[in-house]
């Protein structure tokens, strides 16, 4: 963004003990501030919390927390379900996309692992057992499986660097930490974090419709 100040009587300056102005001056003053690396740098930038009914401060997540969310809660499997073919059919499939978005993951750690291979005795239970000792089993085996995943976080405050991976004068790249949050961001790049949707829009093909980030993804911070 450019000002542009056109000022008479601007310049004075003194030749031979006489005073002269010229009224034709004209200065020009560019603001280049978002070009800064932050806007208006806080002293606090909130980080993010898993306790707000606003999706855009959810934390960023693990890429194996956000594929176990997909698993469906022990309190959403009943008798019904487990014995209608269909309904038990479609959670044989669930539970078995879950552990192949499990082993595609780059890097794959022991726990992945094992989880995976829990995930698959759930299926074989699903296709062998009967009746209620199926259901118990099915729920006890979920609510493990579930308890791995990371604890839900109350309000964080940044306290390292955002991580640019790049930076143009239009764009940042940045790389998702833990603890961060759209909101983050637009309080970070913009002074403001209901800016947030701004990061959405130019990351649609990143970023779901519930606004949950996965640590490690590169986003776009658009600053022009």
């Amino acid at each position: 963004m450019k000002k542009i100040i056109t000022s008479t009587t601007i310049l004075l300056f003194t030749l031979g003990g006489e005073c002269f102005a010229d009224d034709d001056l004209e200065i020009k003053i560019v603001d280049e501030s978002h070009k800064s690396a932050l806007f208006q740098k806080p002293d606090e930038i909130m980080g993010c919390t898993d306790f707000s009914l606003k999706k855009e401060e959810s934390c960023a997540k693990k890429p194996q927390d956000v594929i176990l969310d997909k698993l469906p809660s022990s309190s959403q499997i009943n008798d019904e379900d487990i014995e209608d073919k269909s309904k038990l059919n479609e959670l044989k499939e669930q539970l078995l996309e879950v552990a192949k978005e499990l082993e595609q993951l780059k890097q794959e750690q022991k726990e992945n692992r094992e989880t995976i291979k829990e995930l698959k005795k759930l299926v074989k239970v699903l296709t062998e057992k009967r009746g209620r000792k199926k259901v118990a089993l099915i729920k006890k085996g979920i609510e493990k499986i579930q308890k791995r995943k990371s604890p839900k976080r109350e309000v964080t405050i940044i306290r390292k660097p955002i991580k640019e991976i790049s930076r143009t004068d239009k764009e940042v790249i940045v790389e998702v930490q833990n603890n961060e949050s759209l909101s983050t961001y637009a309080q970070a790049y913009y002074g403001n974090n209901r800016l947030y949707y701004r990061i959405y829009k130019a990351n649609k093909d990143k970023i779901p419709s519930n606004l949950q980030i996965t640590i490690g993804t590169h986003l776009r911070i658009p600053l022009d």
